[in-house]
């Protein structure tokens, strides 16, 4: 019973992360429109890592970035 409690608990707190990696790995594979067409596939991918490793490097372009998320939405 404690088994299949745990076992049933560990798949619904999986399926978030599940369904948010596949998200991204559909994203990430879809057909392109141009001009960022499947040749550009690879930059991509090296975007998406960029975006996720190296934010600081965004907010010149995003100022929204730089606040805090409550002065967002009060805005």
């Amino acid at each position: 019973m404690l088994i299949t409690l745990i076992t049933l608990l560990l798949a619904a707190c999986t399926i978030v992360p599940l369904l948010l990696g596949l998200f991204t790995l559909y994203h990430l594979m879809r057909a392109k429109q141009r001009p960022a067409d499947t040749s550009n596939r690879i930059n991509h991918i090296r975007l998406w890592w960029f975006a996720l490793t190296r934010e600081d490097k965004f907010v010149g372009l995003f100022p929204w970035m730089a606040r805090d998320e409550w002065d967002n939405v009060k805005k």
